[in-house]
């Protein structure tokens, strides 16, 4: 099997799946030997801010020295991103002979009845890597929600949950209340909680689901905060522990309190023998990256904000660093969002707007989210093609200018590949 018939045998099983509560991969695990159970896992939710956070614990904890397993969706530009070793995406050769491996598993399943989905497969993929590399600590995010997700079948060594904000209201609830609390599903007796920042009404499900748990929850918070155009600086206690000037170097104020989230966890597995000296911290937090997430190419910014929360925290950093007059925004959302409250927020940030789309069902077509954008007073422009949207607004910024990409991951993958290209052919001439 090659690497594109591996991933060909993933996407295969999409329109057969059927979700089951996490009752599938139960049945889909205990036929591989139910693998999760020998690892160490950190086990992190959240609406926004999840990616980010698993990417610090596993920088964090690969500079303290140990074998790490990062498992994370969606992909930006490849499969293989999902699955990674020691940051390392992995090989199509490994994910073959991977995919060989669970399939019968997944064919035993389909004759009993049992139609595992497509996230189902790359959950279990993912675990069992892990488990074959023998890895030392496993970072394990949420696909969606929590409570009935695919990996929710873990037993973790710390559970975390990020921002938790209104999205996938579809699935996860109306209010947010009922959002927070299909998030706090992941907690369990026994398993200390992490918490990102709240706002008041989720910190209140969040604190009442762990007390009824009767499990601890570790909530650092950051002080001291200054934030410059490429990296954020704060100070943080854990326990009886202060460290000053921690600086990470992911863009955004928003992600001091990512940061903090992650030290919560690195902190908790000490209870598991794991130990993270100081100058790993520092080490971590200074290297760690995360695609895509308020990322320069040049004056080409790409950041993954797709829903109402992500698109405030990129304001946010809009109002601190970015010229409203010198930027153009380079869009395409998809049509289960809140796309007028996206574009409101946007559009007084942002110069014009050239709206595209992705080859994606969900996808708004662009022209109807340019006639969004200019309904809250922002000239725009169509380009339906992601790599004209991309040269057409780098034409209208100029050299002085930036261009910003925002509005779905699906848009940031495309672009980021052309930019990728680019960088590449630069270097090799």
């Amino acid at each position: 099997m090659t690497e594109q018939e591996a991933i060909d045998r993933i996407h295969s099983v999409y329109p057969t799946g059927k979700k089951n509560g996490i009752e599938n991969m139960r049945a889909l695990m205990a036929r591989l030997g139910n693998v999760q159970s020998l690892l160490t896992m950190v086990h992190v939710a959240g609406t926004n801010g999840k990616g980010s956070c698993c990417a610090m614990i596993e920088r964090m904890l690969r500079e303290a020295g140990y074998k790490t397993g990062l498992y994370t969706s969606p992909y930006i530009e490849r499969y293989n991103e999902r699955i990674r070793i020691n940051g390392v995406p992995i090989a199509g050769d490994a994910l073959a002979a991977l995919v060989e491996c669970v399939w019968p598993a997944v064919e035993a399943c389909e004759r009993d009845g049992i139609h595992i989905t497509e996230f189902e497969l790359g959950t279990a993929l993912a675990l069992m890597h892990f488990g074959m590399e023998h890895v030392d600590v496993a970072i394990i995010e949420v696909g969606l929600g929590g409570r009935l997700d695919p990996t929710n079948i873990i037993k973790p060594a710390v559970t975390v949950i990020t921002e938790v904000g209104m999205d996938h209201m579809q699935y996860l609830g109306n209010t947010i209340e009922e959002i927070a609390l299909e998030k706090a599903g992941i907690m369990k007796r026994g398993v200390p909680v992490v918490l990102g920042q709240q706002e008041k009404a989720v910190r209140a499900v969040l604190l009442a689901a762990a007390r009824g748990l009767d499990i601890p929850v570790i909530d650092p918070d950051a002080q001291n905060v200054h934030e410059d155009s490429r990296s954020v600086t704060f100070d943080v206690r854990l326990g009886g522990e202060r460290i000053k000037a921690l600086r990470v170097a992911l863009c955004g104020r928003h992600q001091a309190e990512n940061a903090c989230a992650a030290l919560g966890a690195v902190w908790a597995l000490k209870k598991h023998g794991l130990n993270v000296p100081v100058e790993a911290v520092r080490r971590g937090m200074a290297s760690v990256s995360w695609p895509g997430r308020l990322e320069y190419f040049g004056n080409v910014l790409l950041d993954g904000a797709h829903n109402d929360p992500g698109v405030r925290a990129l304001c946010a950093y809009c109002d601190a660093w970015l010229a409203r007059e010198r930027t153009v925004l380079v869009s395409c959302m998809m049509g289960d969002k809140e796309t007028d409250k996206m574009c409101q927020r946007l559009s007084s940030r942002v110069q014009c707007v050239v709206c595209t789309q992705v080859d994606v069902p969900r996808a708004m077509e662009a022209q109807a989210l340019a006639d969004t954008f200019a309904r809250h007073g922002v000239q725009t422009f169509v380009e339906e093609e992601p790599q004209r949207a991309l040269e057409r607004a780098r034409h209208i910024a100029g050299r002085e200018g930036t261009v910003l990409v925002a509005g779905s991951l699906y848009l940031i993958g495309a672009i980021r590949t052309a930019l990728r290209k680019e960088k590449e052919f630069a270097h090799v001439i």
